[in-house]
């Protein structure tokens, strides 16, 4: 049997809710599954199902024998913070310290850990991996490689333009009708983050998944993050797009799903 449980711990001064799926299986790397922008640790609902795609995925994961941890990152879910503080590299500290907690954690992969990081969950991943070289294999789902064409790309071009020119909180109504306040720091960081280069440093094995029928994802963006990488990695591609055909149901997630476990096995 899994089981779930509701954890928390500390990221710069403030808590970090999170959810551990356990697996029979406690050797194996642990998961740590990092969401997208706006997004929260369970992510968008399947529609055919009525839970999270990150809540399914834990499920799969248990079910191939991994454990895992999903987290909301401060300023999102059940997390301290506000949006306004938010930024990629606050989000890069949240991740570090769910490594340290994962590793402190007996039961939880003899502190071996693969980041799977969706959409901006990916750039996350990325510099976390490159930065500290720590994680047993990193997977990069529709990750965003190149913030300042997708961002923009997200909320208009003259949106951005506000966000990056203005010295306070910027409100933003994003396309699916939710509101969203940023902080300056934020779109600075959309304009300069670069993190394709972040994960040239990391020297372990790489899972890149892109969708072909992805509108919020540059295509050829997952060949750019391969190419800059260290280590061996998969591109893998299917005619998906930004969340998996999730909205028909959730066979490409499983195909997914399945690639991303079959060569993390082979590599880590």
């Amino acid at each position: 049997m899994t089981s779930e449980k509701t954890v928390s711990f500390k990221s710069g001064g403030q808590t970090i809710m999170g959810t551990i799926r356990h697996a029979k299986a406690s050797e194996n790397p642990t998961f740590l599954l990092l969401h997208g922008f706006a997004g929260t640790r369970n992510e968008l609902v399947i529609p055919s199902l009525g839970i999270g795609i990150f809540e399914y995925v834990a499920a799969a994961l248990a079910d191939l024998g991994h454990s895992s941890l999903r987290i909301d990152f401060r300023g999102s879910g059940d997390s301290d913070g506000s949006t306004e503080e938010m930024s990629y590299s606050t989000q890069i500290d949240d991740c570090l310290a769910a490594m340290d907690f994962i590793a402190a954690q007996p039961s939880l992969g003899n502190g071996k850990i693969v980041l799977l990081g969706w959409s901006q969950g990916g750039l996350v991943a990325a510099a976390a991996a490159g930065r500290t070289n720590r994680p047993s294999g990193v997977a990069l789902w529709a990750a965003v490689g190149e913030p300042h064409i997708s961002f923009p790309g997200l909320i208009g071009q003259d949106a951005y333009l506000r966000g990056l020119d203005s010295k306070g909180p910027t409100k933003l109504t994003l396309p699916w009708g939710a509101s969203i306040t940023l902080g300056p720091q934020f779109f600075l960081e959309v304009a300069s983050f670069a993190p394709v280069p972040e994960l040239s440093r990391y020297v372990g094995p790489a899972f890149i998944a892109e969708g072909t029928l992805d509108d919020a994802i540059p295509r050829g963006t997952a060949k750019k993050f391969a190419a800059a990488h260290a280590g061996e990695n998969i591109v893998w591609e299917a005619a998906m797009d930004h969340v998996f055909n999730t909205a028909s149901g959730v066979e490409t997630l499983n195909s997914l799903i399945g690639a991303t476990v079959r060569y993390l096995r082979n590599h880590v």
